[in-house]
C-alpha cells in the first residue's frame, strides 16, 4: 500500500524504534569501554558487539544524518523560508539539546574530582577548547575532559554544515544524481583527511589534527566520519522523496530484517580485523556498519509509517528500550568520568568484592543507568523545555 504520509507529518512525526535503537547503540559504546579485554574468553559470535563496540558512534552519526535531514531538510532547500534567522533558531535548537549538559558533567563529574588525571586539561589553553567543544581540532585534547566529547564536536560541526551538505545533495534529484554528489562528498573528505595527514608535524598541536597519521585524522575527524551521516541523509531523502517512499511500501520489514542480519555479520567480520583504529580496512568496515544502520533506520521508518509492527520493532520501541534511548545521551557523557571508574574499582570491585569484571561491567551499566536517569529527569530534560520556551518569548 501507498503511503500517504506529506512531508509536513515526517518533520513531526515520532520514531520510538529509533530512539530503542539509539539505546542499543550506546550500551555498545559503554560496554566496549568497560569490557576492556575481558570478553575475550566469550564466544566470538557473543563477544563481537562489545570488543568492536566503538561502531555505537557511527550509528548515532548515522541517526543524525537521518533525523537532522527529515525534520529540516525540507526547509534547508525552502528559498523563501529559510536564511540567517531560520538557521540562528535551527542551530540554537541543536545547541541547547547538547551543550547545557555536557558543560554540566564537565564541571560536575569531571573538573569538581580533578580525576582521573590523563583526562584532565593541562593548562588554559585546554580548559578553554573543552568548554567551548572543540576537543576533537586537536590531537593533545581529544580524549580529555568526558572522553567521549570529541564525538560531540563532530556532531555539532555536521549540524552546522547540514544546510550545506543537504542542499548540495538535494532531496528530489534522480538517485543516480544523489549517489552521485554523496560519494563526491565522500571522496573529497577522504582526500581532505589525506591532505591533513601531508602537513608537517610541529611544536604544537595544528588545528584540524593536521600533520597526524593518517588513520587518527580518519577515525577522529568529521572529514573521516562523513559517510556515516551521509548514510543517515540518504536514508532520509529516500522518505523525502514520495514516490521513492511509495515504492518502499511493505519492504520495511525486509529492510529492517536483512540490514539488522547484515549488520551482525559485519560486527563480527570488524570483530576478526587486525586493522588499528581508522586504517583503510577497519575505516571501510565501520562505513558499511553506517550504511547498514542507515538501511535498518529507513526500515524501521517505513514500518512505522505504515503502523506495521515486527518483533525487532516491539523489542525496539518497547517502553524499556525507549527510555533507555531517552536517557543515552547522560549516560554516554557520564560514562568514564571519575564516580563511575570509582563505581567500577572501588565501589563494586573492592567493597562489593564483585572479582568477575565481565559481571562487574554489566553492574555497573545498571548503576550508571540509575545515574543517567537522574540526570535526564532533573537537569537535561526540564532546562531543555526551559530553554526552549525562553527563547520563544
Amino acid at each position: 500500500p501507498a503511503m500517504a504520509a506529506s512531508r509536513p507529518q515526517l518533520s513531526t512525526l515520532t520514531f520510538p524504534a529509533l530512539t530503542g535503537l539509539r539505546a542499543l547503540a550506546a550500551a555498545l559504546v559503554f560496554f566496549f569501554h568497560w569490557f576492556f579485554t575481558h570478553a575475550d574468553r566469550l564466544p566470538l559470535l557473543l563477544r563481537a558487539p562489545f570488543a568492536v563496540g566503538y561502531v555505537g558512534v557511527p550509528i548515532f552519526f548515522a541517526l543524525s544524518g537521518f533525523l537532522i535531514t527529515l525534520r529540516y531538510g525540507p526547509l534547508f532547500l525552502d528559498d523563501e523560508k529559510w536564511g540567517w534567522a531560520a538557521y540562528g533558531r535551527y542551530y540554537w535548537r541543536r545547541i541547547i539539546r547538547i551543550v547545557p549538559l555536557y558543560l554540566l558533567v564537565l564541571l560536575l563529574f569531571v573538573f569538581a574530582f580533578g580525576r582521573p588525571k590523563n583526562m584532565m586539561p593541562a593548562d588554559a589553553r585546554q580548559t578553554v577548547i573543552l568548554l567551548t567543544l572543540s576537543q576533537a581540532f586537536f590531537v593533545d585534547t581529544r580524549l580529555i575532559g568526558t572522553t567521549v566529547g570529541w564525538t560531540l564536536t563532530l556532531e555539532m560541526v555536521y549540524y552546522a554544515l547540514a544546510p550545506l551538505l543537504v542542499r548540495f545533495v538535494g532531496v528530489e534529484q534522480p538517485w543516480l544524481r544523489l549517489w552521485g554528489r554523496t560519494i563526491l562528498l565522500l571522496a573529497l573528505g577522504l582526500l581532505l583527511v589525506w591532505g591533513l595527514a601531508q602537513v608537517p608535524a610541529g611544536a604544537h598541536p595544528h588545528l584540524f589534527l593536521a600533520g597526524e597519521p593518517l588513520p587518527l585524522i580518519t577515525h577522529y575527524s568529521f572529514w573521516g566520519q562523513l559517510g556515516a551521516f551521509l548514510s543517515g541523509q540518504l536514508a532520509a531523502t529516500a522518505l523525502l522523496q514520495k514516490q521513492t517512499r511509495n515504492r518502499l511500501a511493505g519492504w520495511g520489514a525486509s529492510l529492517s530484517n536483512g540490514a539488522t542480519v547484515a549488520l551482525y555479520g559485519a560486527l563480527v567480520w570488524l570483530a576478526l580485523d587486525d586493522g588499528e583504529l581508522g586504517s583503510a580496512s577497519n575505516h571501510a568496515l565501520v562505513l558499511l556498519i553506517a550504511c547498514l544502520a542507515s538501511v535498518l533506520i529507513l526500515g524501521l521508518a517505513l514500518l512505522r509509517l505504515q503502523d506495521s509492527s515486527t518483533f525487532l520493532t516491539r523489542v525496539l520501541r518497547s517502553r524499556l528500550l525507549v527510555y533507555l534511548g531517552l536517557i543515552s545521551f547522560a549516560l554516554y557523557l557520564v560514562q568514564l568520568t571519575e564516580p563511575v571508574q570509582w563505581l567500577y574499582w572501588v565501589g563494586l570491585g573492592v567493597h562489593a568484592g564483585v572479582e568477575d569484571q565481565v559481571w562487574r561491567a554489566v553492574l555497573l551499566y545498571g548503576l550508571v543507568t540509575g545515574l543517567a536517569l537522574l540526570l535526564f529527569e532533573l537537569v537535561e530534560k526540564p532546562l531543555h523545555q526551559r530553554l526552549r520556551r525562553y527563547f520563544r518569548r
